[in-house]
């Protein structure tokens, strides 16, 4: 967003998801992650502790993933 990421600054957080991505169980919200900020930059991306978690959220068909907001 903006002029992309000008700082060195990474907030992370894990998005999760029911219904095999269906239905959103928590909300992340980047521009808040990004303190108030114009230029950012949001990765999403299914990382390897998402893929460990995924055994345990199966059962519940539940997803997650990583949002990363570099400002």
């Amino acid at each position: 967003m903006g002029l992309g990421p000008t700082g060195s600054s990474v907030v992370t957080s894990r998005q999760y998801y029911l219904l095999f991505g269906f239905a959103q169980v928590n909300e992340v919200d980047p521009q808040r992650m990004a303190e108030g900020l114009t230029s950012y930059s949001i990765e999403t991306e299914f990382g390897f502790v998402d893929l460990l978690l995924l055994p345990i959220l199966l059962p519940f068909t539940g997803t997650s993933r990583t949002v990363t907001v570099r400002t």
